[in-house]
Parts: structure tokens; C-alpha cells; sequence
């Protein structure tokens, strides 16, 4: 067995390479396989598979959705579902529709602030694909209104600071019923980032099928206390880089996530679709 990459960003979102770029780096760090987990859109899946194939790399289809809960955003990695599922549709529709009003309005707080970005200046970073916050920072940087993204943030656009607009509120669980109705799974995305012992246990309960325990920024002693919770609740287990790019932290295959996660993964994929069909 090798090593995959389930955590991993383009153009589709807030990347910066294509959705091929991303298979033929995955294929040059060694990996055998990865998924695509842009947020909140499946725009790059199809681009991606077909790139996999013929690299002959393993591909599971994934996305990275929004979720909250008061004074909070909750990411969730959502593996195996049909991107052609009408309610799956229905969620990146409406999710790119609130990323819009949401951009439009962070635009707004940044000119009274005093940063003359304009919506098309995000928007032309943005190019195709679904606007973040990422996308703002990026044009913050280049028109000289900060330094750095992470200053964009620090200064403007994080949670708390006075350009920052919350998403349409999306009850995780919500969330975690869609996936499942598309025959997907949905594990919690860099929880050692956000979430204390009390609440992981907490949103496993909530429906989440697994958990993120390798990411760059888990420490060691948060994976192992991820580990323990797999193995009390029966959950599947995912890594990867979170990789959105050049310069944009630890590269693909950093995790060294074995593949039996991925399989995993689509196995329990498999075994839900059966149940719901009445085959098992």
C-alpha cells in the first residue's frame, strides 16, 4: 500500500493551480492516489478524475462544506457523494450564491475601512471558480492595501476583525444528512485546530462519520487523541496536506496518509449505498 493526499485545493476554489495541475503534482510527490476537496463546489471533480485516469492514479470524489454554529465556522470533508445528486446540486448552488452576497459584502466593510478593493478585483482572483476569503486577501496583496494574505486577515477579514461577514447559517448536521443521502461520507475537517475534546466527542454524535487526523496542523498529541476517539467510535479516519498551491504550506503527501484510509473511506461509501438499495 502507498500513500494518498484527501485534503487538497484548486482553481475551483481557493487554489492555484487547475484540477489537473493538482493530479500531475500529486503524481510527482509519489502518491497513489488523492481527492480534490475544493470548498463548497464539485466544478473540478470531473477535470480531476479524468487526469487521475490517466495518470493512473486511485481519485474519490470530495468537497471541503460549510457549516456553523454560533461564533463559529465548522469545515466538513465530504467524500464518495454523486456530484450529480439533485440536493448536492441544490447546496453548491445556493452556497455560491451566499459566497457572492458574502464577498460582496466583506467588499463593502473593506472601501468603508479604507481598502479600495473592488468586487471585481476579488472576482478576477476568483477567475471561475467560488470566492473565498482567500480570494480577497489575494487582492488585498496586490493592490498594496497589506503586505501578506495573513496580514489581509489579521488586519480585516478573520473572524472578529471588522471586515469579517459570517456565511448563511448551515447546521452541521444539516450538512452531514445531504452527504449521506448522495451516498457520501462526511468527516470533520482539521478538528485539532478547532474543537476541544468535549466538542469532538460532541459533533461525532451529531452524525460525522470520521475525523481529520492528519493534517499539518494537528500536533502530534492531538492526533493521538483523534486516534483514541476513532477507535471508541468506530470512525473513519482522514489526512492530507490541505495544499492550496505554491507557497502555501507542507506539499501534497506531507501527511503520509496510507491508503487504507481511502479505501476505507469508499468502502463505507459502498456499504450504504447497498443498505438503502436493500441489498444487504
Amino acid at each position: 500500500m502507498g500513500y494518498v493526499d484527501l485534503h487538497l485545493h484548486s482553481t475551483a476554489s481557493d487554489g492555484v493551480l487547475s484540477p489537473a495541475a493538482v493530479a500531475r503534482e500529486v503524481a510527482a510527490h509519489g502518491l497513489c492516489g488523492f481527492s480534490l476537496t475544493d470548498h463548497d463546489t464539485a466544478d473540478g471533480i470531473e477535470e480531476a478524475a479524468a487526469e487521475a485516469s490517466s495518470l493512473g492514479l486511485e481519485f474519490l470524489v470530495g468537497a471541503e462544506l460549510s457549516a456553523n454554529a454560533p461564533g463559529r465556522s465548522i469545515h466538513i470533508l465530504a467524500y464518495g457523494f454523486d456530484p450529480a445528486d439533485a440536493g448536492m446540486r441544490a447546496f453548491f448552488r445556493d452556497f455560491r450564491a451566499d459566497r457572492l452576497r458574502r464577498t460582496d459584502e466583506i467588499v463593502q466593510r473593506l472601501q468603508t475601512l479604507g481598502a479600495g478593493v473592488t468586487m471585481d478585483d476579488v472576482m478576477a482572483e476568483a477567475g471561475e471558480g467560488v470566492p473565498t476569503r482567500a480570494h480577497v486577501g489575494r487582492a488585498l496583496v496586490n493592490g498594496g492595501w497589506v503586505r501578506e494574505q495573513n496580514e489581509a486577515f489579521q488586519r480585516y477579514i478573520a473572524r472578529g476583525k471588522p471586515a469579517f461577514v459570517e456565511k448563511m447559517p448551515t447546521p452541521p448536521e444539516k450538512v452531514c444528512e445531504r452527504v449521506r443521502r448522495a451516498g457520501g461520507v462526511t468527516i470533520l475537517a482539521h478538528p485539532g485546530r478547532d474543537f476541544t475534546a468535549a466538542e469532538l466527542a460532541h459533533w461525532m454524535d451529531d452524525g460525522f462519520d470520521g475525523v481529520e487526523i492528519l493534517h499539518p496542523r494537528n500536533d502530534p498529541g492531538v492526533r493521538r487523541q483523534l486516534e483514541q476517539l476513532a477507535d471508541q467510535k468506530d470512525l473513519l479516519r482522514g489526512g492530507g496536506s490541505d495544499w492550496h498551491g505554491a507557497d502555501s504550506g507542507a506539499p501534497p503527501g506531507s501527511q503520509r496518509v496510507p491508503q487504507d484510509w481511502m479505501n476505507s473511506i469508499r468502502l463505507r461509501c459502498e456499504d450504504a449505498k447497498k443498505r438503502r438499495s436493500g441489498d444487504v
